[in-house]
């Protein structure tokens, strides 16, 4: 059809009107207005209903007065009906009768605008249409040129296998393309899609990202949502690796079209579709599901990375290859970790209602240990040199090297030093072993006599440690709690408290504040490494594999010397004595030189003048090396020697503790620590010796006893 332009006539509606005579007189003056082409099609600019049905009349009989009569008989409608039609849009039309005389009636110019505004409405849809084609046409070529730019920049930063993990390096990729990177940091979800092209059936990972998308948890915000973020944190729990589906397809019954569904497991429910193409609404067969193997996790800010006193946490959840046996273990809880992953968020349901809050949640992608068990064969051969110097002196000198660098601000104690010098050098408690690596120091006495110091330094010095205060705690938080899910997760997961969160050492302070019915809960964790768990259908036994160093002040606040028993003085029941190796008594005596000293090593900690021979680095290095220090053999001698000594000591009248098996357990424990702080093959009678004279101080209070 040929593209004609349709003009209409705009008729002059000025009434000129006398006091006699009520006709109106009608200029039909006509002006012509450009419109759509007919070719378009009218049925786009009018619809079905009468009052459009009497527009599209006079469009296409170029607005020719009528009357309604007339226009009733061409338009095969009722007389009245148009006539109710008109009066009730009469805003669009002008009627040209006088009263008692049928007049005609036209499109006014209201309606001449009101045709023109459809048109040109038309108009812009069809060149929006033609411009949207345009942009999807440029978009697919943008994303060809996109995906070739990551092909290519892959190619050239040759991306590592890990097993089943591709690992793609950020920091390679922004120095051969930056459109990629920008597309990593802005939209890594898209990114990952395209570049699982090139690398079909292998799960991506990203490493070395910029500082600025390295987080603590209290540092994010709704800005970095669906972004990719570098996270440092502790893991405070673990759930159970379960099947997550991620798409169901489901089949049309009507048709036998395959619908294919994504599931979104922040939402908690599975989805169906509504409808199929040919109309079908539900009864959908479920034709296959796709699953993935998921855990969820929480982490927490470090404590040493954020002022903040409340640690931040954050949920996580791990898919595929971050679930399998052996990658699984970086997530032990415990365990500091850096990890990279997507920011998303997760729905807050309140008693089945969804909420106006949302939670964050991390989708990672991969991880490493920030605290890694430090590797001596990593160490400087300086390093190494010192470490054997010092080992050296110990073997001749004992450890009186040792006792001024090992808390240099506290004067004196130095027999509780070598207590806590020995507990350090034993390996973590092996769950395959029915007795315990790491020996338990509990330090009771006055108030204000450098208890708590003592305690802090060995966290300085000891990586994998932690501090908890009894005051703050109760047990549950100190050995293990259940805690409920959030119902868009479900379900409950085990929180581990410090006891199992702590690898080396654990240091509990003012442990005497425990509730009496919270302290039967730590025998457990102290003597059978362990911490069971049997609650809301969860029966799970968790490793302990560190030793304990407990600090208590007594119930009046000042040690009373008058004879009364420990327990009866620090509110500490038998059993949770009974598990320590080694308890020393600290009393705060009144004694000028000693008082002197004490004075002198503070005054000389607040000038910082203060300069042992062996820093904490040092200290700390030191160690961990002798802790990885293969264990000493007992020879046959020295074996009848410790029998000997055992059955000796077992006579001999004891102010403290009475003599047990659990004595020859802990001079066993000390002796081997002994050894390796010599770096000795076996355990000699200095070993032993040195031993005995620590626990003839503790609470079994021995007279003078060497092994000869």
């Amino acid at each position: 059809m040929n593209k004609k332009e349709t003009p209409i006539q705009v008729p002059d509606t000025t009434d000129t009107t006398d006091t006699t005579d009520t006709t109106d007189t009608t200029d039909t003056t006509t002006n012509l207005y450009h419109f759509v082409p007919v070719s378009l099609g009218l049925d786009l600019i009018f619809g079905e209903n009468l009052f459009d049905l009497i527009l599209r009349h006079f469009y296409t009989t170029k607005n020719t007065p009528v009357t309604v009569v007339k226009l009733a008989e061409q338009m095969d409608k009722k007389k009245d009906s148009l006539r109710a039609a008109i009066n009730r849009r009469k805003e669009f039309f002008s009627d040209t009768g006088s009263k008692g005389r049928a007049g005609v009636i036209q499109v006014n110019k209201n309606g001449i605008e009101e045709i023109e505004g459809r048109i040109h409405t038309l108009e812009a849809r069809k060149k929006e249409g033609e411009r949207e084609k345009l942009r999807q046409i440029a978009d697919r070529e943008r994303e060809e040129d996109l995906i070739n730019d990551i092909k290519n920049c892959l190619r050239v930063t040759h991306p590592k296998r890990l097993g089943n993990n591709i690992l793609i390096d950020f920091k390679a990729i922004s120095e051969d393309n930056l459109e990629v990177a920008d597309l990593i940091l802005e939209d890594a979800t898209k990114f990952l899609k395209l570049a699982s092209e090139e690398y079909e059936g292998f799960d991506l990972q990203l490493i070395n990202l910029p500082k600025s998308s390295v987080l603590n948890i209290e540092e994010i915000r709704k800005d970095q949502l669906d972004k990719v973020i570098s996270v440092d944190g502790r893991v405070t729990s673990f759930g159970e690796v379960k099947p997550l589906i991620t798409e169901i397809k489901f089949e049309c019954p009507s048709c036998g079209a395959i619908i294919r569904k994504p599931q979104n497991y922040r939402t908690g429910k599975l989805e169906e579709p509504k409808r199929c193409l040919c109309g079908r609404r539900g009864g959908f067969r479920e034709e296959k599901v796709e699953k993935v193997n998921a855990c969820f996790i929480q982490l927490e800010d470090l404590q040493e990375k954020t002022d903040n006193p409340h640690s931040q946490r954050i949920k996580c959840v791990l898919f595929n290859e971050l679930c399998n046996k052996e990658n699984i273990k970086i997530f032990n809880p415990g365990n500091e970790i850096r990890c990279v992953g997507i920011l998303k968020e997760v729905p807050i349901f309140k008693n089945n209602m969804r909420t106006v809050f949302m939670n964050w949640i991390l989708e990672i992608m991969n991880a490493e240990l920030v605290e890694k068990d430090v590797d001596i064969n990593a160490f400087l051969e300086e390093d190494v040199e010192e470490i054997n110097e010092l080992s050296a002196k110990i073997d001749n000198e004992g450890l009186t090297p040792l006792l001024n660098s090992f808390a240099p601000d506290v004067y004196g104690y130095n027999t509780i030093k070598k207590a806590l010098m020995l507990q350090l050098c034993n390996k973590r408690n092996d769950k395959k072993r029915s007795t315990r690596n790491k020996s338990n120091i509990l330090l009771i006495g006055d108030p204000g006599v450098a208890k708590s110091v003592l305690g802090d330094f060995v966290l300085d010095i000891t990586p994998g440690s932690r501090k908890a205060v009894g005051g703050g705690s109760s047990a549950v938080g100190i050995t293990a709690s259940v805690v409920k899910e959030e119902d868009s997760l479900g379900g409950y997961r085990v929180e581990p408290g410090a006891m199992v969160l702590a690898k080396e050492i654990l240091i509990l302070d003012e442990m005497n504040n425990l509730s009496d019915e919270d302290k039967p809960k730590l025998q457990e964790g102290m003597s059978e490494q362990k911490i069971s768990i049997n609650k809301a259908n969860i029966h799970v036994q968790m490793g302990v594999s560190c030793g304990m160093i407990g600090i208590a002040n007594p119930k009046g606040g000042h040690f009373i010397r008058d004879g009364k028993s420990l327990i009866e003085q620090f509110n500490i029941t038998s059993p949770i004595l009974n598990r320590f190796d080694s308890i020393f008594v600290v009393k705060d005596f009144v004694e000028e030189k000693m008082d002197k000293e004490i004075a002198k090593k503070m005054l000389q900690r607040h000038r910082g003048i203060l300069k042992p021979v062996y820093n904490k680095e040092f200290l700390r290095k030191f160690f961990v090396y002798i802790r990885c220090f293969r264990e000493p053999i007992i020879s046959e001698e020295v074996q009848l020697k410790i029998q000997e000594g055992y059955s000796k000591v077992r006579k001999m009248e004891s102010e403290g503790v009475k003599i047990n098996p659990r004595f020859l357990e802990s001079l066993i424990r000390m002796s081997i620590s002994s050894a390796k702080l010599r770096q000795s093959e076996s355990i000699e009678e200095k070993d032993i010796n040195l031993s005995l004279s620590i626990l003839s101080k503790s609470q079994y209070k021995l007279n003078e006893f060497e092994l000869k």
